[in-house]
């Protein structure tokens, strides 16, 4: 299973169109847990990976508390996939601002900063801020990886140790 949940993550890499492209992203804020969509924006092997504003809430959560969790349903394999993860942070990486579409760079920047109260929608002012871009490397540690079948669901817990992934089926 985790085969299959590995493989998807992949696709959502390459196929904007996949489910596993906009995975939420939970962290844990100052008021408790905080969850948001998010874009994935790499894949390899256990690491997943995905940009931001370095101005955003996330950011400051991380920088506080640097678990995550990742969250993806794949509505054609009826899989539900959960990834635990500690995150490191990534700033000023000029090969991966270049490989970002110019069209694609005005979301890292822009006037005032995220979460900033306006007036009115009109007052934001987009940017591409080099210095605002900031990537999120989330080091997947343990996967709860469940998959609805119509004769029975079934549910994997594995996690990621020194010797690579152990684990098993529990109850779903």
């Amino acid at each position: 299973m985790r085969a299959a949940a590995w493989q998807a993550m992949a696709r959502g890499v390459a196929d904007r169109r996949s489910p596993a492209r906009h995975p939420t992203l939970a962290t844990i804020g100052p008021d408790g847990p905080q969850a948001r969509t998010v874009v994935l924006r790499g894949w390899a092997g256990d690491v997943a990976e995905v940009h931001t504003d370095a101005a955003s809430a996330k950011l400051a959560e991380l920088r506080a508390d640097p678990r995550a969790a990742l969250h993806v349903w794949l509505p054609k394999q009826d899989m539900q996939i959960r990834l635990s993860a500690t995150v490191g942070i990534v700033l000023n990486d000029a090969d991966r601002w270049t490989r970002i579409p110019e069209g694609a760079r005005i979301v890292y920047g822009g006037d005032p900063t995220p979460g900033v109260p306006l007036h009115a929608a009109e007052d934001f002012r987009p940017g591409r801020d080099f210095g605002r871009f900031a990537v999120l490397r989330l080091s997947i540690t343990r996967a709860d990886l469940v998959h609805l079948g119509a004769d029975m669901h079934r549910r994997a817990i594995l996690g990621r140790g020194a010797d690579g992934w152990t684990g098993g089926w529990v109850a779903p």
